[in-house]
């Protein structure tokens, strides 16, 4: 049996580039390579071009290198996709130092120098290659590659249906399991109170009203922190919003102390955090942006006339509303946020911090 806690997301979080990836990098090495690059990166913006620098005639926009592989290691942590225009072979040596895991993988697609073929070769589904496989074949008129079995046994693919509701996975390795029980058309148990997966995998799995899994693979889509066993594939909606108050000059390790103890008491995944939200006044928080750059969450403030227009607050505070002119901050903040969702923790107080959490569904 696994369990996660929120406190593993901040121990993983310490080891992932918190830098901003940009969008595509396309590569070729020669004159008729870099023709097709050009083709592919005027149908994507954000897209930059990297050429050998024995390519005749470049364009002015491209960034040229001596050595294929060097700029490959310096760039490719640098992007969330790469096409390679050249062959199979020479892309899959110049990618194999970088590959570590389809978590964290970027999308990696091949096109032959002639552009006949485009090839999804990496991170098809968590990645996005094999979409953008389909959208560059369609752009150059070529023939699409793709060899993930589920798409070509036309089942789901349970990890991109997750990638595309933002689902976090919380134990990866079980997509194996629930997609080889796809293949086979056998039974999988799906727990989703929220619906996420009914249109991506409804009529192929089982709804369990109580998280209650047996031997068979199955699927839990929950904000909460409950036992599973290993062949059950966990994903955390991005669906609790957390509303917070705090003093002026309170320290992000105060708040994040909190932030956990208030998950860990309700048993809650901080994966599952859409956004952080506060009072407009607390927005430019030190402690507060540095919590929200560590979470990688958005943090946004709302006017007191917006805070104030939320009636039933469980804890109103007069001390608030003598500083802050508003009953609630976190209470107000959290339900606002959550379209006046379920108030799932009230307000929890400790030191300079203020902590309540709505879920919108």
């Amino acid at each position: 049996m696994t369990r996660s806690s929120p406190t593993d997301f901040v121990k993983a979080d310490k080891k992932i580039n918190m830098q901003p990836l940009n969008f595509m990098a396309i590569w070729a090495i020669t004159s008729q390579g870099a023709n097709i690059c050009r083709e592919i990166a005027r149908q994507f913006p954000g897209s930059h071009i990297y050429l050998g620098d024995k390519v005749k005639d470049p364009p002015p926009e491209a960034t040229l290198f001596q050595s294929l592989q060097q700029a490959v290691n310096e760039k490719f942590g640098l992007y969330r996709a790469h096409v390679f225009v050249m062959a199979t072979g020479i892309a899959v040596r110049m990618i194999a130092p970088h590959v570590n895991s389809k978590l964290s993988d970027p999308a990696v697609l091949v096109v032959d120098d002639s552009g006949r073929f485009v090839i999804s070769l990496l991170s098809g589904h968590l990645g996005g290659a094999n979409s953008l496989t389909l959208e560059a074949a369609r752009v150059l008129e070529a023939i699409p590659v793709i060899t993930t079995a589920t798409d070509n046994a036309r089942v789901p693919a349970i990890d991109q249906a997750a990638r595309q509701k933002n689902l976090f996975l919380d134990n990866p390795r079980a997509v194996k399991e629930v997609s080889m029980a796809f293949l086979a058309g056998e039974r999988v148990d799906r727990f989703d109170p929220g619906g996420w997966l009914d249109k991506d995998s409804g009529a192929w799995t089982s709804t369990l009203a109580e998280p209650v899994f047996t031997r068979n693979p199955g699927i839990m889509v929950h904000h909460r922190i409950t036992e599973a066993p290993e062949h059950v594939l966990v994903l955390r909606p991005r669906n609790l919003y957390v509303g917070i108050g705090c003093n002026r000059g309170t320290t992000f390790a105060e708040l994040l102390d909190v932030l956990h103890t208030a998950f860990d008491k309700n048993r809650l995944s901080i994966q599952s955090i859409n956004l952080l939200t506060t009072i407009m006044e607390k927005t430019g928080e030190p402690g507060l942006l540095e919590l929200s750059r560590h979470l990688r969450r958005p943090l946004t403030g709302f006017t007191r006339h917006i805070l104030d227009l939320v009636r039933d607050v469980p804890n109103p505070s007069l001390m608030v509303h003598k500083h802050m002119g508003v009953k609630s901050v976190c209470e107000a903040a959290a339900m606002t946020a959550a379209n006046q969702g379920t108030l799932l923790v009230p307000k929890i107080k400790s030191g300079n911090v203020t902590v309540a959490v709505a879920s919108c569904t």
